[in-house]
């Protein structure tokens, strides 16, 4: 399915509904429902966060650093296709002659 073909989908997070368009597919939109909703109640229930605007801001900071850590371990691995690539063919260079 192409970016631009979004569909419209509700949702309930937390027992909020909304309406949401995404491009990604019913299963997809099911399971970042999902998803987000267990986030919520691990936060509420592990937390002395009162107020549903303060579960919301440590469930995202909790996301944000998620995703943060993942952005950093993927960037330690920029270009190492490459430098396999290069390697392999060095390696092929010297044992063809």
């Amino acid at each position: 399915m192409e970016q631009n073909d979004s569909r419209q989908y509700q949702i309930n997070i937390n027992g909020n509904r909304f309406s949401i368009s995404s491009p990604y597919g019913e299963d997809h939109v099911r399971e970042v429902e999902k998803f987000l909703d267990q986030q919520i109640a691990d936060v509420s229930e592990n937390t002395d966060a009162f107020g549903p605007t303060n579960v919301a801001l440590l469930v995202a900071l909790n996301l944000a650093d998620k995703l943060l850590t993942l952005k950093k371990s993927i960037s330690k691995y920029d270009g190492i296709e490459d430098d396999l690539n290069n390697l392999c063919f060095r390696l092929e260079e010297v044992l063809t002659k």
